[in-house]
């Protein structure tokens, strides 16, 4: 009866550590089997899938949703796209052609242009020292107006579906008609200052843990912190916040250079309508590529959200989401258990299955396009957010994949290439729900595509 109660035991525990395997799944880190593991891979020459783990399972998939973004908008869209904002002037000039004075306002139309003033295109730098230089071409020298920025975009600023705690900080800044800088400020709370300034109300309070933290709320413009003893003692301590309504800061800004620049302007609306009757300049963003290109390494949100609005720029975020939808059903795929809410993935309750990545990503390799697609992607251990992942390692240099994480969440979606940089495999993995130190997931990632590709 012993024997046979030790053979059973024995059973049992190599069943509960088979179970438990099965529980984990393909990557091993603490608290596997309590997350969710999804992955796609496929030989793109073979069409064969290589690996497959809850591929049909929507999970959150964080910034690899850019890479939808990126592909609708080139495939939609084109590479060579440009915003285009213009200035103008309403009103008459006073005296005839030869008058030094007009009546009437700087009028900006706003285009949406996610780049205006970014430092991420410095060559591409210098709107209001265009506008200024300009002015001057024209012989203005005095103008009783004020500067107007017309936005037509629709549901302005940030997503309704972005949790509160990242609207304050720059990768949280709201997408609206114009742009300006990131659409953030440099922010000064033991001065209750901003650089440029705006209506921004600062409120300090004694910080709740042994870290600094900010929170703003959506379309507000009052800004808390909550600040260490160390950093209340230094006065001139600053730090980069997003901004509600940053034509209204742009607006103060230009007036303030104006009057700096020798063009006095008045700053009280004329009674002209707003209809620029005589143009100033004209300011084109980088081309789509270059955006998206930037976009796609840095994993920048603006950026991304700017560019899903191209997909139908009179249109609001839902429709944009639509053309992006309809494109993908009409190269066949099923996109019936997906949830897309934006065009950067900051928000959480975005649902994608791997497979249905992996059909995104297979459908731009077989594309036209794939070569300019695959452009956009940071390569392991070489640049971007993949700079680090896999650097001393057999891969480096031969995944190409956007990453994405949030709290709890990690994701990579791209491909492997060759020697000659074309894609041999699509490679989708995702994670969701880990407990343990981000560093164990990116490490089992690592280990699990090492002996897979």
């Amino acid at each position: 009866m012993k024997r046979i109660y030790t053979i059973l035991s024995a059973a049992a525990l190599v069943m509960t550590a088979a179970a438990s395997a099965q529980a984990a799944g393909p990557l091993s880190f603490d608290g596997a089997d309590a997350t969710t593991v999804g992955i796609y891979i496929k030989d793109l020459s073979t069409g064969k899938v290589v690996a497959s783990h809850n591929a049909n399972l929507a999970m959150t998939p964080a910034s690899v949703t850019k890479a939808i973004t990126a592909a609708s908008v080139l495939t939609k869209v084109g590479p060579d796209f440009r915003f285009e904002t213009s200035v103008g002037l309403s009103g008459e000039r006073e005296g005839g052609n030869r008058g030094t004075v007009w009546n009437g306002d700087i009028i900006i139309n706003a285009a949406a242009d996610p780049t205006l003033e970014s430092d991420e295109f410095k060559p591409n730098r210098g709107f209001t020292d265009s506008i200024i230089s300009h002015l001057r071409a024209l012989g203005v020298k005095e103008i009783n107006g004020t500067v107007v920025v017309l936005e037509s975009l629709k549901d302005a600023g940030t997503i309704p579906q972005w949790e509160v705690e990242d609207v304050a900080w720059p990768y949280g800044a709201g997408l609206y008609g114009f742009n300006y800088a990131g659409n953030c400020v440099r922010v000064y709370p033991n001065k209750g200052i901003t650089r440029p300034a705006s209506n921004m109300t600062i409120k300090v309070r004694p910080a709740e843990g042994k870290s600094d933290d900010m929170i703003r709320g959506a379309h507000s413009n009052e800004m808390t912190f909550w600040l260490t003893p160390a950093t209340r003692n230094k006065p001139d301590w600053s730090i980069s916040a997003s901004v509600d309504n940053p034509g209204a800061v742009y607006e103060a800004l230009l007036l303030k250079r104006l009057n700096d620049a020798g063009i006095r302007i008045s700053g009280r609306p004329s009674d002209h309508k707003r209809v620029a009757v005589q143009s100033v300049y004209n300011h084109y963003s980088p081309t789509a590529e270059v955006i998206m290109t930037n976009m796609m390494k840095r994993s920048d949100n603006l950026f991304a959200e700017g560019m899903l609005r191209t997909l139908d720029p009179a249109g609001d975020r839902d429709d944009c989401l639509k053309v992006q939808a309809d494109l993908w059903a009409e190269r066949g795929l099923n996109s019936r258990h997906t949830k897309i809410n934006d065009g950067s993935g900051l928000t959480r309750s975005n649902k994608i299955p791997p497979a249905f990545l992996g059909d995104v990503l297979e459908s731009m390799a077989r594309s036209p396009l794939a070569e300019k697609y695959l452009k956009f992607f940071p390569v392991a251990g070489i640049d971007g957010t993949m700079k680090n992942f896999m650097k001393k390692t057999r891969l480096k240099g031969r995944l190409a994949m956007k990453t994405g994480s949030v709290s709890g969440v990690q994701c990579y979606a791209g491909y492997k290439v060759d020697g000659n940089n074309r894609p041999t495999h699509v490679v989708v993995v995702m994670v969701s729900g880990f407990f343990c130190p981000r560093a164990q997931v990116r490490a089992a990632i690592s280990k699990y595509l090492l002996t897979k590709l």
